[in-house]
């Protein structure tokens, strides 16, 4: 798994980042190697989560991304004061496996 920041991460980036990596390695059909996820704190407890993945080939793509996209959203507000303003999930490519 990717990740690109071009400074240092607050712990609150940090701690938002773990809980999505982990709602996106529960998912069989994402390929965990090729996977980057950005993390945009606000200042009112919002944040922005953005996830680009690649989908093995046969996985229905849009329930992967919809129920993926429902878990992050619901993980974040059960584990931290923050609520995600929005959660973009973005398939990059299919794998065939």
């Amino acid at each position: 798994m990717k990740t690109f920041r071009h400074r240092k991460r607050s712990a609150v980036e940090a701690t938002l980042l773990t809980i999505v990596m982990m709602c996106v390695r529960e998912w069989e059909d994402v390929v965990m190697d090729d996977c980057e996820i950005f993390v945009a704190v606000s200042q009112e407890d919002r944040c922005r989560i953005s996830v680009k993945l690649s989908v093995r080939y046969g996985a229905s793509v849009l329930a992967v991304c919809r129920q993926l996209q429902q878990q992050i959203a619901e993980e974040i507000a059960a584990m931290t004061p923050y609520s995600a303003e929005s959660v973009d999930v973005t398939v990059k490519r299919l794998v065939a496996t």
